[in-house]
């Protein structure tokens, strides 16, 4: 080995254990993953413009799918019609169609997943394990 190499062994063991767990309780996977979620949900709430009807933060909807803990996903999107033009940015014309600026994206959605993951993922998902594995009877 280098020096920079390491080797970590009886990751694949628990990997394939926290796997089995999961599909044996799909309750609480789909729990603890709609509680992660959520935490996504209210970062986004946070850092989404009020715009001028405050309808814009109130666009945000979830909706979790899969049917058994491996294939487990949280969708989270924003329904309101102009969130896509607030957050992407977009050009600006006049009513006869000339270009005349553009308005450049807020990215507020991605700034809230990343602060997302740099403070909750890791907890949360260590929880969530730690859950599992205790109703599976470990440690």
């Amino acid at each position: 080995m280098s020096g920079n190499d390491f080797e970590v062994k009886g990751l694949d063991d628990l990997s394939e254990k926290l796997l089995s767990i999961i599909e044996e309780f799909p309750g609480t996977a789909e729990k603890g993953l709609v509680t992660i979620g959520n935490k996504l949900r209210k970062e986004c709430v946070k850092n989404t413009p009020e715009g001028s009807t405050g309808k814009l933060k109130k666009g945000w909807k979830h909706k979790v799918e899969g049917y058994n803990g491996s294939e487990l996903t949280y969708e989270l999107v924003n329904r309101h019609p102009v969130h896509h033009l607030l957050n992407n940015g977009h050009v600006k014309k006049t009513p006869g169609g000339r270009t005349v600026g553009y308005y450049e994206g807020q990215h507020y959605t991605e700034k809230s997943v990343k602060a997302f993951k740099a403070r909750e993922l890791q907890p949360g998902l260590e929880k969530l394990a730690k859950k599992l594995l205790k109703k599976a009877g470990g440690t």
